[in-house]
C-alpha cells in the first residue's frame, strides 16, 4: 500500500513530500525513522488530509496569558500541552515544542507542524521574532479572527430564520400535496368531469406524490445527505458565492467584504514590521475572487517600482474616493496601519448593515411567499366544494 510521507530536511529547515510502500502508516513511519529520517506526517496515498480540531484563537489567547506571566516559550507550550493530556491538542503542542527544542524560531515551529496554521499567523511569528513582540502579535491575530468570526456568525445568524420558513413551507406543502391531496381526490371522483382545470392537475400532482411517497422520501434524503457533504466538502459554500456574485449588487458588498479582510491582514501585518510589498501578498490569499487577487498583485507591482500605496491601489480598481483620500493620509501621517484598520471597519460596517437589511425585508416576503403558497392549496382543494356550493 502506497503512504504520502512529509519529511523534514534538517539541513535546509524545510520538508518535503514523498510516497513510500507499506503494510501500515505506523510501518512505514518506523522504517523511515530507523534510516534517520524525521517524519512528520504518514497518510494514505490520495486520502484528503483530515484538518482535526484545533482552536486557534483559544491557543493564542492560552499562550499570550502565559507569556505575560514570565514563562519561556516552551514552559508556555509544554505547560498548554500537559493541560490537555492526550488530545489531539496535546500531539499538536508536542509537535512545537520539539522544535522549539530544536532550536527552531515559533515561526518555523508553527509552519512545520501537522495541523497546518494560518499563514498569517505564521507570518506574524516571523515578524514579532524579529523585533521581540510576540505576546503582542499573538493578541493583534486573536483580535482579528474574532472579528472575523462575528461577522460569519452574525451572516449565518441572518441566514438561518430565513431557510427555517422556507424549509418549513417546503414541508408542509409536501405533506398537503402527498397526503392530503390524494385523500380528497377520492371524495371528487363521482364529479370528476366538473372539476376545473387548476383543481384537476393539483390532484393528479398530488397522486403521483402519494403514489411514490417512498421514492421521494429516498430522494429527499439523499439530497440532504449530499447537502451535508458538499457543505463538508467546501463545494456548497463556493456555489453559493458563484450564485451570489451574478447579482451586481450582492457582488459589491461581497467585494467589501473581502476588502475589509485585506486591509485588516495589512494593517496587522505593517504594525509586526513587514513592508507594503511584502504584505500585499500575504493578504491577497484572502480573495475568494480571482480578478481581485491579480488586481492586488498588479498593484503591488507598482508599489515594488516605486509607486504610492494609494495611486497604485485606485489604479487597480481597489479603492473609492473616501478610501483613496483616506490611504493619502495615512501615508502623510506616517500612520498607514491604522488608516487601514479604519477602512476595514467601514467596509465591515457596511457589510453587515447590508446584511441586516436584507434579512430584514426577506423575512417577511419568505413568510408572504409561504403562506400564499399553502393558501393556494387549500383553496385549490376545496375549489370543488366552492362550485358545488355555488350550483346549489
Amino acid at each position: 500500500m502506497q503512504f504520502k510521507v512529509r519529511i523534514f530536511d534538517a539541513a535546509s529547515a524545510s520538508w518535503t513530500e514523498r510516497l513510500a510502500e507499506g503494510a501500515s502508516a505506523d510501518a512505514v513511519q518506523q522504517a523511515l525513522e530507523r534510516q534517520g529520517v524525521t517524519v512528520l506526517s504518514v497518510a494514505a496515498a490520495g486520502a484528503a488530509p483530515r484538518r482535526r480540531h484545533f482552536d486557534v484563537v483559544l491557543f493564542c489567547d492560552e499562550l499570550c496569558t502565559l507569556l505575560s506571566s514570565g514563562m519561556s516559550l516552551v514552559e508556555a507550550i509544554e505547560t498548554l500541552g500537559a493541560k490537555d493530556g492526550d488530545s489531539y491538542k496535546h500531539t499538536v503542542l508536542l509537535e512545537i515544542q520539539q522544535r522549539l527544542l530544536e532550536g527552531k524560531p515559533f515561526s518555523s515551529a508553527l509552519e512545520l507542524n501537522q495541523f497546518g496554521f494560518p499563514l498569517l499567523l505564521i507570518a506574524s511569528m516571523r515578524a514579532s521574532e524579529r523585533s521581540s513582540r510576540v505576546e503582542e502579535a499573538l493578541r493583534e491575530f486573536a483580535a482579528y479572527e474574532r472579528v472575523g468570526r462575528d461577522l460569519s456568525k452574525k451572516i449565518v445568524s441572518a441566514a438561518i430564520y430565513p431557510a427555517l420558513v422556507v424549509g418549513f413551507g417546503m414541508a408542509v406543502s409536501l405533506f398537503m400535496l402527498s397526503y392530503v391531496v390524494p385523500r380528497f381526490a377520492r371524495v371528487y371522483e363521482d364529479f370528476a368531469n366538473s372539476i376545473s382545470t387548476p383543481t384537476l392537475i393539483l390532484i393528479r400532482v398530488g397522486s403521483a406524490l402519494g403514489d411514490h411517497l417512498a421514492l421521494l422520501l429516498a430522494a429527499l434524503a439523499a439530497l440532504l445527505a449530499a447537502t451535508a457533504l458538499a457543505y463538508r466538502g467546501g463545494q456548497l459554500q463556493r456555489a453559493a458565492w458563484w450564485c451570489l456574485r451574478r447579482y451586481a449588487l450582492v457582488h459589491d458588498y461581497l467585494r467589501r467584504y473581502q476588502l475589509s479582510r485585506i486591509f485588516q491582514t495589512m494593517a496587522m501585518l505593517l504594525n509586526g514590521g513587514y513592508t507594503i510589498s511584502d504584505a500585499i501578498p500575504l493578504a491577497s490569499h484572502l480573495a475568494f475572487e480571482g480578478p481581485l487577487r491579480q488586481q492586488l498583485l498588479g498593484a503591488q507591482a507598482l508599489v515594488g517600482q516605486g509607486r504610492r500605496l494609494s495611486l497604485a491601489f485606485a489604479e487597480h480598481g481597489l479603492t473609492d474616493n473616501v478610501t483613496l483620500r483616506l490611504l493619502q493620509v495615512g501615508e502623510r501621517s506616517g500612520n498607514l496601519a491604522h488608516t487601514m484598520e479604519i477602512i476595514a471597519h467601514t467596509y465591515r460596517q457596511e457589510v453587515m448593515l447590508f446584511v441586516e437589511r436584507t434579512a430584514r425585508i426577506a423575512e417577511p416576503l419568505l413568510l408572504m411567499a409561504v403562506g400564499v403558497m399553502i393558501g393556494a392549496l387549500i383553496i385549490l382543494m376545496y375549489m370543488p366544494v366552492f362550485d358545488l356550493a355555488g350550483g346549489m
